[in-house]
């Protein structure tokens, strides 16, 4: 069962010791938590079973906020991506395929440190929208009416290698790192760093082709006559290999009935922080006045009291120049480029009667396949973001502190 309250308490890194063996998607109950990281008295629990995503959030005098509307896989604190060109459904997606098929993954770590080891990404079913998955070998996809056997994507598959597996298999890769920052550089409140990438490492195989030019969703409006901005040089116009008009989401949510908070911070660009009623017109407010780097979540309008959680999102070198170059050999980063084109808050405070959902939303002109670029390089989406939890106050003052400081993951 999911670890209670209680027993957050008490900082258990790892409640599977073995090591799971990768399997891109697999059978499995989203609730588990199976490893946690505990930072002061707050603690977030991650899960092996579904990529290493956050499905528990403690926090003091309130216990873990994410109940049985937001431990789903499709629902966990996770980044996921899509783009224009392929209808937004070529998706690749931390946690998995379906609420219960999740991708079985490896988790290290010490006490104030989890990695989550680079593995294969997923892609998430389709939303309901397009059934690329003739085979449910593995497990069923949400489509009713395909009689277990049948999919959209104008490929024979009736022997294909690998089944579902193949169909469901991106070309990403994910690595991500959470770590314990409390107590360092004069940050006096829980702090957790997230440092994540999703890497276009294998060339456009299986998986892409289900989403060519030709399919019922392919967009040609969106293709863009140049992907990159300054690196890589020369033109490389889009193609249906490539992401065009990319979007990029990281987010956490949490049961309403879990903690209803009244009160939605966020940070202006001249460094004053704004607040809204949350059941106001704060999304509109946000998107005129932030600077699109934090907000925070809090029961009181005064920043001295209540419970707060806090997102950070900082203006570093890696989260401006989010699309970088990598030579797989020595793992060294060969060229960035800030293909950046939209950053900003999410916020939704009823993103269903019983959830809530928050986090950073970005927009990139979109990513170039690795057939195209020099041999041993692939490209790769990268952001870091801090959570914090405390008083307003004491969040505001961390951001302050880590706004100041250097960034990056070791």
């Amino acid at each position: 069962m999911k670890i209670g309250p209680l027993l957050a308490l008490i900082f258990l890194i790892a409640v599977n010791l073995a090591a799971k063996p990768f399997q891109i998607i697999a059978p499995s109950d989203p609730r588990i938590t199976t490893h946690q990281l505990r930072s002061g008295d707050f603690v977030i629990g991650l899960t092996d079973n579904g990529g290493g995503v956050i499905n528990q959030v403690h926090i003091p005098g309130l216990g873990d906020i994410m109940d049985k509307a937001t431990d789903m896989y499709g629902r966990a604190g996770q980044v996921a991506i899509r783009d224009d060109s392929h209808g937004g459904r070529y998706n690749p997606t931390q946690a998995g395929f379906w609420e219960t098929l999740g991708t079985r993954c490896e988790i290290t770590g010490t006490e104030d440190k989890l990695v989550v080891e680079p593995r294969g990404m997923a892609l998430w079913h389709g939303d309901r929208k397009y059934d690329f998955t003739e085979w449910e070998n593995i497990g069923p996809d949400p489509y009713d009416n395909d009689g277990g056997h049948g999919d959209l994507d104008g490929l024979d598959e009736s022997n294909l290698p690998g089944k579902q597996a193949t169909e469901v298999h991106s070309e990403f890769d994910y690595y991500g790192v959470y770590e314990n920052v409390m107590g360092r550089a004069g940050i006096k409140t829980p702090a957790v760093y997230h440092y994540f990438e999703l890497r276009f490492i294998r060339p456009p195989g299986h998986c892409l082709n289900q989403f060519r030019e030709g399919t019922p969703l392919w967009n040609a409006k969106a293709v863009r006559q140049d992907i990159s901005i300054d690196q890589p040089e020369g033109t490389y116009a889009g193609t249906d290999k490539d992401l065009n008009g990319m979007t990029a989401v990281w987010s956490l949510r949490h049961d309403k009935h879990m903690w209803q908070y009244q009160h939605v911070y966020f940070k202006r660009p001249d460094g004053t922080w704004g607040v809204e009623d949350a059941e106001g017109p704060v999304v509109k407010r946000m998107r005129e006045e932030s600077d699109a780097t934090a907000l925070i979540l809090a029961d009181s309008s005064n920043p001295a009291e209540g419970i707060a959680l806090g997102l950070f999102r900082p203006k570093s070198e890696v989260n401006l120049s989010a699309i970088v170059g990598v030579d797989e050999t020595s793992g060294k980063v060969v060229y960035m480029d800030n293909r950046t084109e939209e950053m900003s808050l999410l916020f939704n405070l009823s993103r269903t009667p019983t959830m809530t959902k928050y986090g950073f939303y970005g927009r990139f002109t979109g990513m170039i396949n690795r057939s195209r670029l020099p041999k041993g390089v692939y490209e790769a989406f990268r952001s870091e973001v801090y959570i914090l939890q405390g008083t307003p106050r004491e969040i505001m003052e961390a951001v302050e502190t880590l706004e100041n400081l250097p960034h990056g993951h070791s």
